[in-house]
């Protein structure tokens, strides 16, 4: 595990404090795009592994994986559902494992024992150099992009900036990854040890348009299912207390941790978005062209991957499920959980929920009661709220249709 075999040549501009881009290999930016295939679970458990970026939640992801491990096997259908989801598997795994660094199950494979043929390309047709940009655009080291480039970060002189080579492993594209998910600035928070999320006005996606997601087809399940669940929402601060639910609704969160990144950023992306993560999903498409990517098949591996053959179609709310594919069920009996506003599920009686309240200063007479019907639309807005936010119900609360009050 301590093999190092990946670099990347960064350009800091010191008085910025900031990395304005910087020089891949292909087999960098292979292990980059290999993020988009890991089970959301994965990504939970890779992001509280490293002691750099252990304090930085990735919205309530963490929080829901965490109660998950926690929850009383007695809860699960048998042994092995809970395995599933805190172990999620990949259905991107054989080929993964051709990779210099493998997130998908923790290991580094040397270069010189490594089983793939042809100089050890996995994702694509051949060699190739590429310029990263701070906010993980990926776009082909080209002469007319890359002087488009340096003019729009107002990089007159390259010389005058500080060049590293940093040598990639396990940790550090681990780190990548929770960085990419949380900032648009990945890189800088990563290279010069940042602690916190940043933001920087210059989005490169806007000096050079690599590609646009929009040709993309949404699939849609048309579900008519719909859930109701009851929120306790503190009136004065609106915020959402807690959800009492039922298994229909906890299913659908547990099988957030199965579903792979691509396929969440298919589903939920939006011009709102603007992390690491979203900016090199979207340079994916216009290497896609033939000149790149091995195949039609890796573009859409990478932009769309499916579940795990092993998954059993566990919820209708959410369009991640081929129709032909058995229902199944991650909890044994219908029960009712307490799930919090950031997504931690857990089994427990009312008044000792009530009492937690009191506990924390909140008066009965400060808490409603509302009863909302979740459906495929509001489980979109979950699932993509629980990558950003701490807060996931709140912030989708307003969102809601049909919600009434009980109280």
């Amino acid at each position: 595990m301590g093999s190092k075999p990946v670099h990347l040549k960064v350009f800091v501009d010191k008085k910025k404090k900031k990395v304005m881009f910087a020089e891949a290999e292909q087999d960098f930016v292979e292990i980059l795009f290999s993020f988009l295939t890991l089970p959301l679970g994965t990504i939970a458990r890779l992001s509280s592994k490293h002691e750099a970026t252990k304090d930085i939640k990735v919205g309530s992801l963490n929080s829901l994986y965490e109660s998950v491990k926690n929850l009383d096997n007695k809860h699960f259908s048998n042994e092995h559902c809970k395995i599933a989801l805190v172990n999620p598997n990949s259905s991107s795994l054989s080929l993964c494992e051709m990779l210099k660094v493998n997130l998908n199950n923790m290991k580094s494979v040397d270069a010189s024992v490594s089983t793939v043929s042809h100089s050890n390309l996995v994702f694509f047709k051949k060699n190739a150099s590429f310029i990263v940009t701070d906010d993980l655009n990926v776009i082909p080291v080209k002469l007319d992009t890359s002087i488009t480039l340096l003019n729009f970060l107002g990089v007159e002189y390259i010389d005058l900036l500080e060049e590293r080579t940093i040598d990639f492993g396990l940790e550090e594209f681990s780190s990548l990854l929770k960085w990419s998910l949380v900032t648009n600035t990945p890189l800088t928070n990563l290279v010069l040890g940042e602690t916190n999320p940043r933001s920087w006005s210059c989005s490169c996606s806007s000096c050079i348009k690599t590609s646009t997601t929009s040709n993309l087809p949404l699939i849609s399940s048309f579900s008519t299912q719909r859930q109701t669940v009851k929120l306790l929402i503190q009136k004065s601060k609106k915020q959402v207390l807690c959800a009492q639910a039922g298994n229909i609704f906890v299913e659908m969160l547990f099988s957030f941790l199965t579903i792979p990144l691509g396929n969440v950023k298919r589903l939920t992306m939006d011009n709102s978005s603007t992390t690491g993560i979203d900016n090199m999903y979207n340079s994916i498409p216009s290497l896609g062209d033939g000149k790149y990517l091995k195949s039609d098949e890796v573009k859409s591996m990478l932009l769309c991957p499916k579940l795990a053959s092993n998954y059993l179609r566990v919820t209708d709310l959410l369009p991640v499920y081929d129709k032909s594919i058995s229902q199944g069920s991650f909890l044994k009996e219908q029960a009712t959980y307490i799930v919090s506003d950031d997504l931690e599920v857990t089994f427990s009686p009312s008044i000792s929920t009530i009492s937690k309240f009191n506990t924390l200063g909140i008066p009965v007479g400060d808490v409603e009661v509302m009863e909302v019907s979740i459906g495929e639309q509001e489980a979109l807005l979950i699932l993509k709220a629980s990558l950003a936010s701490t807060s996931t119900l709140t912030d989708c609360l307003s969102s809601f249709k049909n919600a009434k009050s009980l109280i």
